[in-house]
Formats: structure tokens, C-alpha cells, sequence
């Protein structure tokens, strides 16, 4: 028979400390939150892992589909090993009980549209999984509604139905059944079984709801502190359990000389007498058998001696419950402490299982991944469309006030701005309107990454075939798209209202000047995300910069303004020379000889911080695998 999953020594340590040593040196690490796992599950089958709270299952099922890092030990999935995640991704899905995973303003239709495209369905093939996904979990009649005016019931099925997207060969469960109803609960465990059946899909699933796995599974393991303590059906649990058969015997009405001959008998352990609705009495005797034993037909054989009549024979069996708790109960913690600190070895994680693959740049491959990216952002946006509207209508306030202040203290600058032949209302318009360039860069990776784990969407996107740095850059692409629109407002204000003129202006030297500046801002952009990911504790790189080309960069005064050492320091940063050189290509209609400079200093930058980011992303997205904490901030 063919396995689905084959884990050998699955061993998780997640480390304690997140701060600035994790990233030079081994780190502290916990005891096991999955010690020495190994099991099997058979292609077709639904198998059941269930333990206590915090037994290690939600830790074994990322493992499983590759968004945690064992720290030792390794796994194949579906014939395919952990290292390769993207192939596994496109052949499983996994389907958790966290109903943050989905985007509330949008409509349940719109949420599973958006996924599909992650999973690389195009053109009709979209619209009928879409369709078939939604039908299968019946929620076809509110598909067009908002998600946020979903049941949880709905809101879990809806889940379902974006596990369904890719056909999968394997579905993870963890959880599937939290929080429901028991009416809601009986037609997911309906439309998991027909899962199983119809298709033959792998169904793995956690949960701590015993009656659930019985009624689910052929096969269960039964997890506690880490560890797998048992596996295989539960007449095989069962029967490793019982060493002795208890049955009961009822009996009709008995008179008391028959009740003092059944006591007699000391194989009758117990005898208790119980009413019926009807008032008939009836007495209930249990008997225990051990292995070898007789004990049952002697019994009888005395019962009937005594003319005492038998109703019916029933053996009591173990229940999941008694066998759950037999091995929860028994299991021991067979790993020691250091007495003072709590805390397992200095080791270090890095080279168990390394990323075979870094920071991969959107092709043309992707457009679909990135036009679903903009339909959704689009879709939240206009969702909010007061908000939407106010941004830009902000933007008349602030080229306003800039205006008048120019009016009050614009002769005081008009010295240090003759190289650009403007005045200095034209000057900071041009720094205000393409400062957003800058600030989207540095700080929308690590933004988009941030709002992703707290809103729980990251996990959905990330548990795709679609590649981490594919879902960042597409994620950010809104923002770039928004802020041209910024700028073309800004000038339209400026030129329509305030007289402000390009008739001399080198577009050309201008989008060369641009392309280079936000791959440059893009790649700190990057580097910036790279700490969120790692850290968890703030963005360094995005404020120190931030301020620093504020402070520095000539976006509201020119630089030759600045004292000769901030001066110095100006040309250090690259927004020095992007606007720098924007305003001469605008202003001065300057060519690319004309700002070979910046165009020099931009493409070093740019060479020199762009492959930065790369490692750095490829460093954290491993970082952040080993940490488990992929999906949290």
C-alpha cells in the first residue's frame, strides 16, 4: 500500500530568544514541541492525530506541510521530500479553524478567486473550481455575500472549499470542527467522509474531540507532549488495553431469594437494582472475564439454575475516551531539565534541513498571481470608498499649505535653488510628490508582511505554490500603483492651480531616474522586511532611513542649505540623488549625460543593495521557517 506521508524522527525545538544574537549565533532552544516523531499514513485513509491541548499536533501538521522547519529528522510527502515545499504545495492543502484567514470585505466568491489564482488556475478553469469548491460545501446561495456576515459554520466551510481549489492529493485538518454547532459539525464530518470516498483524497486531520476521530477515522495516533504514544485503529487500541471483558447481564424482576443466589456466586461482582419507565423492575449484573477464562458461561449456567431469567447480554467495550486517557495519563516526560534554567542544549537548527532556493522576482509567469493581487486590494479599497476619496482630496490641503509657506519664506531658498532654475514651491512639490516612492519602498514589504500575520491571511497564501517573494512583491504592487496616482494629483494641483510648469521637462531621464530609485528603496524595502520577519520587534532599517532622508535628502529644503558635515552625510543616501537628479530631468530638462552622476550613483545602489536583500529575505524566510513563526508577528 502506498503512503501518503512517511515521517521518520520528527523532532521541533522552537528557539526562546528573538533578538539580535538569534541572527549571528545558535539560539536557545525549548524542550521538543514534536520529540522523535516518526508515523505513516496510507494513501485514501482518513487519519487522525489527537492529544491534549498543546501536545505538539498544530506544530507536526505545519511540519507536515511545510511551513515549520523540523529541527531534526525529515518527512516525504506524497513521494516528495520537505526541501521540496512548492512541488508539496501544489498537492496538498491545508485548512485551519482560524477564521482570520480570510479577507472580510470581500464576498465569499471574491476570497476563493483570489486563492484560486494562487494556485495558478486560469480562464475557465478558475471559474469552475470556484464553483465546483462553493457547491461541494454548499454555499453557493451566499457565495456573493461578505464574509464578514458569515457563521462560523459558513466561515469553516468556506475554508473547506478553499482546500478544495487544487484538488489535492492530501488535505490537512487541524481542528475542523471548532466552535461549531453539533448540526454544522455532522455535515463537515458528511462532507469529509464523501471527500475520502469519491475521491480517494488523504484526509489528515487533527483534533482533541474524541467522538470526532471515532466517527472520522480508520486510524488514529494518539500525541502527548510531543510524542506519538500509540497508533492504529481503535479496535487495535482497544484490544492492547483489555486485559479482561466486563459484560453485563440483565435480568427480569428478581425476588429476593434470587437476589441472594446471584450474590452468591462470586464471579457476580456487582448487582444494582434499576426501574424502568414502566415501573418493571430490572437488575443489571456485571461480570468480568480474564483471558482463559470461563467466567461468562458459568454465569449463565448458575443464572439458569436459579431460575433466574436473562433479558439480554451486552460486553461493555473501551471507550476512545478511557483509551485516551490511559495513554495521556501514563505517558511519562522521559526528557530532563537543567534545574535552573529550563531550557534544552545550546544548539543550532540551521543546518537540519536547509532552503534550497532564495528571493524569486515576478515574471511574466505570474501576471495572473499579480493581477489577483490587484483585484483584491482594489476590491478592499473601494470598499472603504470615503476613505479612498479623502487620501486625495488630502493632497490639495497639503500642496496648499506648502504653497503659502512657500509664498511666506520662498525668497529665503531662491539663492540655493538656481541650479533648477524654479521656485521653491515648484522645488518641494516635486520632493513631496516623489518622496512617496520612497517611503512605499522602504516601508510596504514590511508592512504588507505585518498586516498579513496579524489579519491570519499569510498562512492561507503562504500554505500555495505560489513563492513567498512573489506573494510580497505582488502585495506591495497596489501601493506603487496608488502613489503614482498620488503624483500625478499633486501636479495636476500644481499646474492647474499654482502655475507650476514642465514645458522643459526630460521624461525620459525622469523614468530612468525613477526605475533606478525604487529598486534601490525597493531593496531596502527588503532588508526592512527581512527584520520584521526575523525580529518580530519593530522595523529598524525603515525608521533609521526614513529619518535620515528626511532629515538629509532635500525633499523639503535643498541640501546645499545643510551644514558642510549633514551635507557630506547627504551624499551617502541615495534619495539625495533621486531627487537631485528628478528635478533637473523636470525642471531643467537634463539628459542621462547630464546626470551621469546620479544615474552612476542610483545603479550602484542599486547593484549593491538588491542582491543584499535577497540573502537577507532568503536568510529570514529560513529563519522564520525554523522559528515556526512564519505566520505570526
Amino acid at each position: 500500500m502506498t503512503r501518503a506521508i512517511q515521517a521518520y524522527n520528527l523532532t521541533k525545538q522552537y528557539p526562546i530568544d528573538y533578538n539580535w544574537k538569534q541572527l549571528i549565533g545558535p539560539a536557545r532552544l525549548s524542550f521538543p514541541a514534536v520529540d522523535k516523531v516518526s508515523l505513516e499514513v496510507r494513501s485514501g485513509e482518513i487519519f487522525g492525530l489527537i492529544g491534549p491541548n498543546g501536545a505538539g499536533k498544530t506544530t507536526l501538521i505545519k511540519i507536515l506541510s511545510t511551513l515549520v522547519l523540523p529541527t531534526s529528522g525529515t518527512a516525504t510527502i506524497l513521494g516528495l521530500t520537505l526541501i521540496q515545499d512548492d512541488e508539496i504545495r501544489k498537492r496538498i492543502s491545508l485548512v485551519t479553524s482560524d477564521e482570520r484567514s480570510f479577507y472580510w470585505r470581500l464576498t465569499g466568491r471574491e476570497n476563493l478567486e483570489f486563492f484560486a489564482s494562487l494556485y495558478g488556475l486560469k480562464n475557465q478553469q478558475h471559474v469552475e473550481r470556484v464553483n465546483h469548491a462553493l457547491d461541494r460545501v454548499d454555499l453557493i446561495g451566499v457565495a456573493n455575500k461578505p464574509f464578514r456576515t458569515y457563521s462560523t459554520g459558513m466561515k469553516q466551510r468556506l475554508a473547506i472549499a478553499r482546500g478544495l481549489l487544487n484538488s489535492p492529493q492530501l488535505l490537512f485538518l487541524d481542528e475542523p470542527s471548532r466552535g461549531m454547532d453539533p448540526t454544522t459539525s455532522a455535515r463537515l464530518h458528511h462532507l469529509i467522509r464523501n471527500l475520502s470516498t469519491e475521491t480517494g483524497m488523504t484526509v489528515f486531520l487533527t483534533t482533541h474531540q474524541l467522538e470526532e476521530a471515532q466517527k472520522l477515522c480508520q486510524r488514529i495516533a494518539i500525541m502527548d507532549k510531543g510524542k506519538i504514544v500509540t497508533t492504529g485503529t481503535i479496535q487495535d487500541l482497544r484490544r492492547s488495553l483489555e486485559s479482561e471483558k466486563i459484560y453485563h447481564i440483565s435480568t427480569g424482576q428478581l425476588s429476593q431469594a434470587q437476589i441472594q443466589s446471584a450474590s452468591s456466586f462470586d464471579v457476580l461482582l456487582n448487582i444494582s437494582q434499576l426501574d424502568n419507565a414502566d415501573d418493571s423492575g430490572e437488575n443489571i449484573l456485571h461480570i468480568k472475564q480474564k483471558p482463559g477464562e470461563s467466567t461468562l458461561n458459568q454465569a449463565i449456567d448458575h443464572l439458569r439454575s436459579a431460575d433466574i431469567e436473562i433479558m439480554e447480554i451486552i460486553q461493555k467495550k473501551m471507550s476512545l475516551n478511557e483509551i485516551f486517557i490511559h495513554y495521556t495519563d501514563q505517558h511519562p516526560i522521559d526528557h530532563e531539565s537543567p534545574a535552573e534554567t529550563g531550557l534544552s542544549a545550546m544548539t543550532s537548527p540551521d543546518t537540519i534541513i536547509p532552503i534550497r532556493k532564495g528571493l524569486k522576482i515576478p515574471s511574466l509567469l505570474d501576471l495572473g498571481i499579480i493581477f489577483a493581487f490587484l483585484k483584491r486590494d482594489w476590491l478592499q479599497e473601494s470598499s472603504y470608498r470615503f476613505s479612498f476619496f479623502l487620501q486625495f482630496v488630502g493632497i490639495f490641503f497639503s500642496v496648499m499649505m506648502f504653497y503659502f509657506i512657500s509664498e511666506l519664506f520662498g525668497h529665503a531658498a531662491a539663492p540655493y535653488l538656481t541650479p533648477y532654475g524654479a521656485d521653491y514651491f515648484t522645488f518641494v512639490l516635486i520632493g513631496i510628490a516623489f518622496s512617496g516612492y520612497f517611503s512605499i519602498g522602504i516601508s510596504s514589504f514590511s508592512q504588507k508582511i505585518r498586516t498579513a500575520q496579524t489579519t491570519g491571511t499569510l498562512e492561507a497564501m503562504l500554505s500555495t505554490p505560489t513563492h513567498y517573494s512573489v506573494i510580497i512583491f505582488a502585495s506591495s504592487l497596489w501601493d506603487y500603483i496608488i502613489t503614482t496616482l498620488r503624483v500625478f494629483v499633486y501636479f495636476a494641483v500644481g499646474v492647474l492651480l499654482m502655475s507650476v510648469s514642465f514645458t522643459n521637462a526630460n521624461y525620459f531621464s525622469a523614468l530612468v531616474i525613477l526605475f533606478l530609485s525604487i529598486i534601490t528603496y525597493s531593496s531596502l524595502g527588503i532588508i526592512a522586511a527581512s527584520f520584521i520577519m526575523v525580529l518580530k520587534r519593530g522595523d529598524p532599517v525603515t525608521w533609521l532611513i526614513s529619518s535620515i532622508s528626511s532629515l538629509l535628502g532635500g525633499v523639503y529644503y535643498p541640501v546645499a542649505i545643510l551644514p558642510e558635515g549633514l551635507r557630506w552625510m547627504a551624499s551617502l543616501i541615495p534619495v539625495t540623488y533621486s531627487l537631485h537628479g528628478m528635478r533637473l530631468a523636470l525642471l531643467q530638462g537634463a539628459n542621462i549625460a547630464d546626470l551621469s552622476t546620479e544615474v552612476l550613483v542610483l545603479l550602484l545602489f542599486s547593484s549593491i543593495l538588491l542582491p543584499l536583500s535577497l540573502i537577507s529575505f532568503q536568510y529570514s524566510v529560513k529563519r522564520a521557517k525554523i522559528d515556526g513563526s512564519l505566520t505570526q508577528y
